[in-house]
């Protein structure tokens, strides 16, 4: 039905009408489906899932998520590949309440939150090229106050140093949009 234009493809194995419109709450809605089939307990999306909740585009081939339990599940590699890093975002003092967002009822790491883990934690440069994407919707100067306030946190050297070099890109982009 996919190739007849019925439906069209939304994350891991799931599709969804090809007349659904593509919003934030949409894509979060097929990810709490594998979220649901893979993850025991709470757990907040994050990192390239995150992203893609917020910004669209190519579902990421890897559901990514923070859990408050250890997961060993044998559906992981039957619905997605998945990673799960061992964090309680909603207990981490240095995770405020705009950190975490709920949309579609799947709690997501918010856009400043979310950049900071993709430069923080990812390192690819699909990793960066979402950080970029999600850069261009948010207050830099904000931004930049958030990374040096968690400069002790691990990786948070090499985070900088990457905000850094997408300072001046999403400036260009404000300048080149601006009516």
């Amino acid at each position: 039905m996919a190739y007849h234009g019925m439906l069209r493809p939304q994350f891991g194995p799931y599709y969804v009408d090809a007349d659904v419109s593509d919003t934030a709450s949409q894509r979060a809605k097929s990810v709490r489906l594998a979220g649901d089939r893979l993850v025991r307990g709470e757990w907040t999306a994050t990192l390239l899932t995150a992203a893609w909740i917020h910004i669209g585009g190519q579902a990421p081939e890897m559901f990514e998520a923070a859990t408050v339990w250890y997961q060993k599940s044998p559906l992981r590699s039957r619905v997605i590949p998945s990673a799960f890093r061992h964090i309680d975002y909603l207990r981490r003092e240095e995770v405020s309440d705009e950190d975490l967002l709920v949309i579609g009822g799947v709690v997501v790491t918010a856009p400043e939150l979310t950049i900071e883990d993709l430069l923080r934690v990812g390192g690819t440069a699909r990793h960066q090229q979402c950080a970029l994407e999600l850069a261009c919707g948010v207050d830099l100067d904000q931004l930049q106050q958030r990374f040096q306030e968690h400069n002790h946190l691990v990786g948070m050297d090499q985070a900088c140093h990457l905000l850094d070099q997408l300072i001046p890109v999403v400036e260009a982009y404000w300048e080149a949009t601006a009516v």
